[in-house]
């Protein structure tokens, strides 16, 4: 995509010039590696780690121009490969995967974010990557209406996806976001007959599409909040962003603007809101919330798409350390060796870090992922 193509996505996502103030704390770390994407996969987002393969499972979504998106697969000695392509919107011709988990079936769920690929009239989708023996085999289409999809996680039988913004219009601040919930229950088509070979047997077909009501209206979504971005007058007019949830089952949201993550605690049912919190005040070392991850210990470590870096907070007492950090724009060297380039969605595995690279801004390769080493991190003591 050239850079005017990107001037008009920069608009259609309202993130407006980033503030000339950096931050002064000092990085813990930095990138021991930069995964190089094949020259197709521009964007790279959403990552989840495959529970049966060990495999990371990467979205690259195709942001402005039309066709179709492919999944790609990270496999344990870091080879990319294609995984998976995701077949276009019918209406509006192109598909941008960001959030992706699996689920307790074995498979795949995907937010759809057509807001980004230049539609905002609630064209965002939920689909799923249907597997057959730990291979997928197609795409369905699960619910419609939604305006910014973006953020997903799955817990128990429940699928939290964010809604960055629930106005398609271009709002002033303070804009509203927040959080659908589904059931995996809802999502069961009715089994058909199908041949197996010289056998036939009972499979579940297609379930019937949902489509969602705007947001006041729709049971599916459980909180919303607001964002102001009142340090910068209201320049990061971005929403509910990266999701993710503790053993625990408590939900943590990026509310990005406002460079905070807020902690909800759900009754039993998975969809019913308790309590809610800030987990910071939006005064450390980020400037910006993106894609987050919860590790097994319940520390939160996120994206900062607008510090270029990395952090790593605490819940239990808001405490966030700068984890990795490198200038916006790195050249093709710098990202050869790891540096980010407008990172936005991370992933943890086998002790590393792996942070994708969207790069909204100038697009040029080589495209990556980078790889942080956490091993010898003392987070317990980081963090207390």
């Amino acid at each position: 995509m050239n850079r005017i193509s990107f001037r008009i996505f920069s608009l259609l996502v309202l993130l407006l010039p980033f503030p000339l103030l950096v931050n002064a704390a000092e990085p813990l770390t930095k990138p021991t590696k930069a995964i190089i994407l094949p020259d197709g996969a521009l964007h790279p987002d959403g990552m989840t780690v495959n529970p049966k393969t060990g495999d990371i499972i990467l979205a690259a979504p195709i942001i402005g121009d039309k066709g179709n998106a492919w999944l790609l697969k990270i496999d344990a000695e870091d080879n990319v490969s294609n995984y998976f392509e995701l077949p276009a919107h019918p209406e509006t011709g192109r598909v941008t995967p960001l959030g992706i988990s699996f689920g307790p079936d074995g498979n795949l769920y995907v937010a759809d974010s057509q807001c980004l690929g230049g539609n905002p009239n609630h064209k965002s989708r939920l689909l799923r990557v249907v597997h057959e023996n730990e291979k997928p085999i197609r795409a369905e289409v699960l619910v419609t209406g939604i305006t910014q999809a973006n953020g997903l996680e799955i817990f128990g039988d429940k699928i939290y996806i964010a809604e960055t913004q629930v106005d398609p219009a271009i709002v002033e601040m303070p804009m509203t976001s927040g959080v659908f919930c589904f059931d995996l229950s809802e999502f069961k088509g009715e089994l058909q007959v199908a041949r197996r070979g010289r056998y036939r047997t009972h499979v579940a077909g297609s379930p019937p599409i949902l489509h969602v009501l705007p947001y006041q209206k729709d049971p599916h979504f459980i909180f919303s909040f607001q964002t102001t971005d009142a340090d910068r007058n209201g320049q990061q007019k971005v929403g509910a962003n990266g999701i993710g949830l503790s053993k625990d089952g408590l939900l943590y949201v990026a509310n990005f603007g406002d460079k905070k993550i807020i902690e909800v605690k759900l009754a039993q049912d998975g969809k019913t809101v308790i309590s809610k919190r800030d987990l910071n005040d939006g005064k450390g070392p980020n400037e910006s919330v993106d894609g987050l991850k919860v590790c097994p210990k319940g520390y939160i470590f996120f994206a900062d798409y607008v510090g270029n870096s990395v952090c790593v907070t605490n819940p239990a007492n808001g405490k966030t350390v700068l984890l990795a950090k490198n200038p916006p724009n790195p050249n093709a060297e710098a990202k050869k060796s790891g540096a980010f380039d407008r990172c936005s969605e991370v992933c943890l595995r086998n002790g590393k870090l792996y942070v994708a690279n969207i790069d909204l801004e100038d697009n040029n390769a080589p495209h990556t992922v980078s790889v942080i080493d956490l091993t010898g991190i003392d987070f317990d003591a980081l963090l207390k």
